[in-house]
């Protein structure tokens, strides 16, 4: 909860967490603001700042409204980044509503504070209320788009491939290195530079028909079949690599180093492997 200050500056009110001693650790590192206990002895604010867990923020709305601080033109806004603004529920209350979600992880706030310029941030909502926010989180460092209330879940969902979901590609390697009998103590020796360059490739160039290499972008039947043949007594691996072979298979298309005939047959062994049971 935020006092409006001026277009940029603002001033930390108060801090309601699910425990007083986390408001009061929070206030600690942020330098500013009070702890509170309940939602009953809130200060009149401008601005509301909603970062509880998805499943809560209901709740945290609801909290606020019967609480009877809210005033005309207030802003009520959360950081969620599937949810968007429309999940903000305030009956009767002439307060405006917005959702700003930072591409950034905040898992270390020492370290997210410092690396936090240059991250961007999806704002959605009423006008009145992203307006300001463009310029609030910009005054940070935030680099704000707009985001189609309707496309939030899409946009998350983006965000998780290719962050959440990579981890768990990286534990299906790790998990066939070991079958392949080589020690944990070796696996990040492999790894760490294919992904390493992999990424420095998208970083460099996100265009991703510059980065994809391997024997689908060469049109390799034979290594890919083979591949097929080593996974096939794990479902989940046959699954992950069937379809993520697919994608580069569209991809590979588009570079056009692989015949047509090669990566359609590539495509067929594919798709007889994810569904295959």
């Amino acid at each position: 909860m935020v006092d409006q200050q001026s277009s940029i500056k603002i001033s930390i009110n108060q801090i309601l967490n699910s425990t007083q001693e986390s408001a009061i650790k929070a206030v600690d590192f942020i330098g500013d603001g009070r702890a509170m206990k309940d939602s009953d002895r809130l200060n009149p604010a401008d601005i509301w700042l909603i970062t509880t867990p998805d499943d809560a923020i209901q709740e945290g709305c609801k909290a606020l409204a019967e609480s009877g601080i809210l005033n005309p033109g207030n802003i009520v806004l959360h950081c969620s980044g599937s949810l968007s603004s429309k999940i903000i529920a305030l009956p009767n209350q002439q307060c405006y509503r917005a959702s700003v979600h930072p591409v950034h992880s905040f898992a270390d706030p020492e370290k997210s504070l410092l690396s936090f310029a240059g991250s961007s941030c999806a704002v959605e909502g009423d006008y009145q209320a992203t307006a300001l926010l463009n310029e609030l989180f910009t005054a940070i460092g935030g680099k704000c788009f707009t985001l189609q209330s309707d496309k939030k879940a899409l946009y998350h969902a983006a965000t998780v491939m290719a962050c959440n979901n990579l981890v768990a590609l990286l534990s299906i390697s790790q998990q066939m290195l070991s079958a392949a009998d080589i020690a944990e103590s070796q696996q990040a020796d492999i790894l760490n530079p294919l992904i390493r360059q992999t990424v420095d490739n998208y970083l460099n160039n996100p265009d991703v028909t510059a980065a994809l290499t391997g024997p689908i972008s060469r049109g390799d039947h034979e290594t890919v079949a083979a591949h097929v043949e080593a996974i096939s007594a794990r479902r989940q691996w046959r699954k992950a690599y069937s379809i993520l072979g697919e994608v580069a298979v569209s991809i590979a298309e588009q570079q056009g180093y692989a015949s047509d005939a090669e990566l359609h047959k590539i495509s067929e062994l594919l798709a007889r492997t994810v569904n295959y049971e």
